[in-house]
């Protein structure tokens, strides 16, 4: 008999002498194509002792508020005579009571993969700090990242994605309502054409959203699936609303904080330009006042009043401020506040605050004074972080992971493997246990196989991903594989909460040639009343696409407008598509499952998602040869330490993967199921 050791929060637990406590050990299970497992064990019992009451924090009782909040779990490991088996987390299922006096305490344990999920919890990607890749929002700097690759070192960059325009390329009649969609460089046509500047929204590099989940939650994934040349390229495109970027959207301009550099009554720390309010006795009738004058900005702006970094008021203005002011308020010791201001346009503002001063509105008394010497410039700037699409964290990350086929263990608590499958089963080392093993009860069974399996991306309402999926003989959309076999069995999805994007080729209108320009127009199929050769916008889920820099278009130049209106000439531009490179369709990577035809080749990509990641596994799971064999075995204590789901076992001179495994960490007593090696 083994001695199993618990800890709760470093703090051993008491247990039952005769408890004995099992774990189930699973990686990727053929019961279920879709999923990435942990270890988990079965729930299990522990005395209501003394110790265990302290640490628990008496959870029978509703009148005490201890250090353990039940409604969360605890960090935890096991012990195996004294040897390190596994971290993750524990949770109270119950407290059995005998009378009114606990007996014991029903815990559940679950691996570092739980623990994960619970670090991101409920957040969204607009919650993460990517203000790393913030940029002025001018078209002096987005062209960096639109016909070069000099914006933020390439890991972020502007696609030729339109969120509101159906371009067009090449309408040399006026009357053509076509043609002032056009996006030809030149003045040739009698009328201003190109991509403007604010029509245009980033893609992030995704291995840069894992780096800020990195930096957020105190983790890191690590593993050679973090460098692979392909994920590497792969970008989300920053569309959070349809429509413009800023134009109208409820992410417009940010509060920029006022940098105030004279003061003529102390009190106001000028260097991270807040009041903190004194130590002492809380303040009463506290008033804020300010003047602006020097004001270059001819619509409505805000002067916003922070506490502690929150916005605690608003007042809004047009023009110079004489007696500017906030309702009167009570402040504590400690709070710092802090005056902000935006203007309501995305455009830039000149103005300078003359005076900025609190005081009790009933004795006069100032507490300190401050002002701008020099008109200061609301620099427009482009918020990454809030332009990110509306899923969540765990969501997201969960659908790279299906994408990919991988399988993301844990190194320690907070280091995260991320690896294909192949190359996880790759690195694992073959280990004989035919002695361990028992042949008196061994069950031999068919493999669940499907009659259908759909790998699919959400649906689609953009005009031309609709068109596809409804004149499909089949039904199935852009991006999606539908695999059907003649087995009996039911139906099994894989599904990713992104939608696939289908890219358009530009065709030269006035010569009726085909050129290489590729767009993206997130439009619906439904007319927009107000302009010809409109449709409605499109916001849909969030896309996913390669990147990749450049693409000559210089025999079909187009242009790039700017704030003043000035055209740029445009020869090249980034590659942006479902297939990773423009080099050649033979070393094209798809972000399709299958074979459908690539808008830019218009022929299909070999190295899709389903062939690249995903078809050995499947292939094998329904070789004829494929079995699914139940057996028990008896392992001592070296072997359940270092049990690893990716090492193969040898028994009975044949090599088996493991399934899964659950094991008694008391006895050691396992229960194997195994998939012969085809």
């Amino acid at each position: 008999m083994n001695q199993v050791d618990l800890y709760i929060n470093e703090q051993r637990v008491d247990l039952f002498q005769d408890e004995q406590i099992s774990i189930t050990l699973t990686a990727q299970n053929v019961q279920d194509l879709s999923k990435v497992f942990t270890d988990f064990s079965q729930s299990f019992t522990i005395p209501a002792s003394a110790v265990n009451n302290q640490i628990l924090s008496h959870y029978y009782r509703t009148d005490i508020v201890g250090a353990v909040d039940g409604r969360l779990r605890q960090e935890a490991r096991i012990e195996i005579n004294s040897s390190p088996f596994r971290t993750g987390v524990v949770e109270i299922e119950n407290v059995q009571l005998k009378g009114t006096e606990p007996y014991a305490y029903t815990l559940t344990f679950y691996g570092d993969l739980v623990s994960l999920l619970d670090l991101l919890g409920e957040d969204y990607l607009y919650d993460l700090d990517l203000s790393a890749y913030d940029h002025n929002y001018d078209g002096a700097t987005m062209i960096q990242g639109f016909n070069q690759d000099a914006l933020m070192s390439g890991n972020l960059f502007y696609p030729l994605m339109s969120p509101v325009r159906n371009w067009v390329y090449n309408v040399s009649n006026s009357s053509d309502p076509r043609h002032l969609d056009d996006i030809i460089a030149g003045a040739g046509h009698g009328h201003d054409h190109g991509v403007n500047y604010y029509e245009v929204k980033p893609a992030i590099k995704v291995v840069k959203l894992l780096e800020a989940m990195e930096a957020k939650y105190g983790i890191s994934f690590v593993g050679d699936f973090m460098s692979d040349t392909q994920f590497n390229k792969l970008f989300l495109w920053a569309h959070r609303y349809e429509g413009y970027m800023y134009e109208n959207q409820p992410n417009g301009a940010v509060s920029q904080l006022v940098n105030f550099n004279a003061q003529t009554i102390s009190g106001f720390d000028l260097s991270n330009d807040w009041w903190l309010v004194p130590s002492g006795a809380d303040l009463q009738n506290i008033e804020f006042n300010y003047n602006i004058d020097s004001v270059v900005y001819t619509q409505e702006y805000y002067v916003d009043l922070y506490k502690d970094d929150v916005l605690y008021a608003t007042n809004a203005h047009t023009g110079n401020v004489i007696g500017g002011k906030f309702v009167p308020i009570k402040v504590r010791t400690g709070e710092r506040w802090q005056l902000k201001l935006r203007p309501s346009t995305q455009s830039a503002m000149v103005y300078r605050f003359t005076q900025f001063f609190g005081r009790n509105v009933l004795t006069l008394t100032k507490y300190y004074e401050v002002r701008q010497t020099l008109s200061a410039t609301y620099q427009v700037r482009v918020d990454v972080s809030s332009l990110m699409p509306e899923i969540k964290v765990k969501d997201f990350l969960g659908g790279i992971i299906k994408m990919h086929n991988l399988v993301i263990t844990a190194n320690s608590e907070t280091e995260f493997n991320l690896q294909t499958l192949n190359d996880w089963y790759a690195d694992g080392i073959d280990q004989d246990l035919t002695s361990y093993m028992s042949i008196d009860a061994v069950s031999v069974n068919r493999p669940p196989i499907y009659r259908e399996i759909d790998f699919k991306y959400q649906a689609t309402e953009q005009i031309l991903g609709f068109e596809y999926k409804r004149t499909n003989p089949y039904g199935v959309g852009y991006g999606d594989l539908n695999s059907k076999f003649t087995f009996d069995g039911g139906s099994y999805q894989v599904p990713l909460p992104f939608e696939c994007p289908l890219f358009e080729r530009l065709t030269d209108i006035d010569a009726g040639t085909l050129t290489n320009i590729l767009v993206y127009k997130s439009q619906t199929r439904e007319p927009d009343t107000s302009a010809e050769n409109r449709f409605q916008t499109y916001l849909g889920s969030p896309i996913l696409i390669y990147g990749e820099f450049s693409l000559d278009i210089s025999a079909n130049p187009i242009a790039f407008v700017d704030e003043s209106g000035t055209e740029t000439q445009v020869n090249q531009v980034w590659y942006a598509n479902i297939s990773s490179t423009s080099v050649g369709v033979g070393t094209a990577y798809s972000l399709a499952w299958g074979s459908d035809i690539d808008p830019y080749y218009l022929t299909s990509v070999t190295n899709s998602l389903y062939a690249t990641y995903w078809e050995d596994y499947i292939v094998d799971l329904y070789d004829s040869k494929r079995r699914i064999v139940q057996v028990d075995a008896v392992l001592p204590l070296g072997n359940i330490i270092t049990f690893d789901l990716k090492n193969k076992i040898i028994w009975n001179n044949q090599k088996w993967v493991v399934n899964s495994a659950n094991i008694n960490m008391t006895t050691g007593r396992a229960q194997l199921e195994l998939l012969n090696e085809v």
